[in-house]
């Protein structure tokens, strides 16, 4: 199972370090692997978000309402209108009805107030949101043809070709499933996913790639699979790979300021 990324956006250094300390007792606690950015600003926030790697790969935000320069429901609104598609999380000291009501417009996953019970509250809503995640990842993708529907788990599928419009899906222990679609419309059902265009017959795995040749022309998929790279997709299957060996490398949280790997 894949770690999930938390995203804390608080201007106050101890809230900051409070709430980071409470996400490391839920790891700790319930066994999740949790891995953790701190931003000390609005803007320093969506800098990073800007990148869409970064955008989704976030899976959920901690944010404060009341910060100097943007503050969080303006943060909110903007990681929206970029794509974000995680859990936000409200934590503030702020009662203001006029906030509640702002967090349904950005559908805030929940809003926490740091009062006395601040604690148990946190532990139970993290968890909840913690969980939802890992729903969501689980979900399973329905492929029909004309003979045939058939239902594969996202985690299973290794790569997509394209063939003269017929697309053949790739997944489990060798088994494949073919139908009418486009890669681009595939694109779409697994956006947010970790699967990247490598060549314009290939959608790929990140997590399913074994390695990536000397010459860069080519990948080996952990089914054994050798699919071609067209120049053009290099780069980002570069940077894919990378992040994904720098993932596997550690899977403990971190508070440093660099983007997501």
């Amino acid at each position: 199972m894949k770690p999930v990324r938390v995203a804390i956006c608080d201007d106050d250094s101890m809230e900051r370090e409070f709430f980071y300390h409470m996400c490391r007792k839920v790891k700790n606690e319930k066994d999740i692997q949790i891995q953790i950015r701190q931003y000390e600003s609005g803007e320093d926030l969506l800098f990073h978000f800007e990148d869409t790697k970064v955008l989704h790969s976030v899976d959920i935000v901690l944010l404060d309402i009341s910060m100097p320069g943007k503050n969080g429901m303006e943060v909110a609104k903007k990681i929206r209108e970029y794509g974000f598609q995680g859990a936000i999380i409200f934590i503030t000291h702020s009662t203001n009805p006029d906030h509640f009501r702002a967090a349904f417009d950005v559908q805030a996953f929940n809003y926490i107030t740091k009062d006395n019970d601040v604690n148990n509250r946190f532990i139970e809503i993290f968890i909840k949101a913690v969980k939802e995640v890992q729903h969501r990842r689980s979900k399973t993708l329905i492929f029909s043809s004309i003979a045939e529907t058939r239902q594969i788990d996202i985690d299973d599928i290794s790569h997509f070709e394209v063939e003269d419009h017929v697309i053949t899906v790739y997944y489990g222990q060798g088994q494949s499933f073919k139908f009418i679609s486009t890669l681009s419309k595939v694109g779409s059902l697994v956006y947010g996913e970790d699967f990247i265009r490598v060549h314009r017959s290939y959608l790929v795995s990140v997590t399913h790639i074994l390695s990536l040749n000397s010459s860069e022309n080519s990948i080996e998929m952990m089914n054994r699979t050798t699919i071609p790279v067209s120049k053009k997709y290099k780069a980002t299957l570069r940077e894919a790979v990378a992040a994904k060996k720098s993932g596997s490398e550690s899977n403990e949280e971190t508070n440093n300021k660099s983007t997501y790997h």
